[in-house]
């Protein structure tokens, strides 16, 4: 497995230096005739370029003043680029085409009253006295009205740091994440959709997950098909985003890596012979870009920019 995800990472790292080399100004019919003889040399050769090629079009598709925006400046990428991107991770899913259940969360994400960008972090705010944040590319509706009060996670992560209700009586403060309501017991809590489905992170009081769990502070869950799974430990720190801030305790290279493509254009990979090296520190998740060199000055490793949307990390 491990060598399978490695050569799938090498052949896509290749098809983009290829897209690179062929895209340049002063490209020689030598080097086309030797990417036409890599791309002939084997079917994941081929796999590779098309997806590369694919997202390459996807991008330029967007308008003109768009696109060359995102080729200058990283901040003002365009969503649209990213989402392309991401399925080209090694290892990755083939194909552009959202299921049914993720095209009902996409459109419910476009339609949502409040929204964060890539890279942008928000406050959510709220009519009564609980503070809530959205983090990078998240959506989420509002609705305190009857018997409740209750936020629509829609995309993306949310942190709440639940208030008191002036209404009489007291109406009970919920969060529906993917037809999941969780519950707060005089608590501080994130809630974030993954690809997988709903992890529920309580740091201070307690949530109620549905009708019968309940989770403590120091603990997380994730909740998968509606089923709350084994808890696991809470760490403050990763709450951090907040406050605009990264915070890595012996974190891999690889997760961190992972964490930081969140706040982003474009696709950023990690080489796998450095994935398992361990970082501490604290990273600015409102310039990508210093993190990274940040990175690059505490580690023995380097920032590759092979496209102005395909960033590598690699030995240095």
């Amino acid at each position: 497995m491990a060598e399978t995800a490695a050569l799938e990472y090498s052949v896509l790292e290749q098809a983009a230096e290829w897209f690179a080399v062929l895209g340049a100004p002063n490209v020689t019919a030598g080097q086309r005739q030797a990417w036409q003889q890599w791309l002939e040399a084997s079917p994941a050769h081929r796999e590779a370029w098309r997806r590369v090629e694919a997202i390459n079009a996807q991008f330029n598709a967007l308008p003109g003043m768009t696109a060359r925006a995102a080729l200058s400046a990283a901040p003002r990428r365009r969503r649209a680029l990213k989402a392309l991107l991401l399925l080209c991770a090694a290892g990755g899913g083939a194909g552009f085409a959202l299921r049914r259940e993720q095209a009902g969360e996409y459109l419910a994400a476009l339609s949502a009253h409040y929204r964060t960008g890539v890279g942008e972090i928000a406050p959510l705010p709220l009519p009564d006295r609980t503070q809530a944040w959205l983090n990078t590319d998240s959506a989420a509706d509002v609705a305190y009205a009857g018997a409740a009060r209750l936020v629509l996670l829609r995309r993306g992560e949310i942190l709440l740091h639940s208030g008191q209700d002036d209404h009489l009586p007291a109406r009970p403060l919920l969060v529906q994440a993917r037809g999941v309501r969780l519950r707060a017991l005089g608590t501080r809590f994130a809630v974030r959709l993954t690809a997988q489905g709903t992890r529920l992170a309580v740091y201070e009081g307690a949530v109620a997950v549905g009708e019968h769990a309940v989770v403590p502070a120091g603990s997380q869950v994730d909740i998968i098909d509606g089923r709350a799974g084994a808890l696991a430990p809470a760490h403050e720190e990763s709450s951090a985003w907040s406050r605009r801030l990264l915070i890595a305790t012996q974190m891999r290279l690889a997760d961190f890596i992972a964490e930081l493509a969140r706040y982003r254009y474009g696709y950023i990979s990690c080489d796998p012979a450095l994935a398992d090296l361990r970082l501490v520190g604290s990273y600015p998740l409102a310039d990508t870009d210093q993190a990274l060199d940040m990175l690059a000055a505490s580690l023995p490793v380097r920032i590759k920019r092979t496209l102005p949307w395909w960033l590598t990390v690699t030995p240095r």
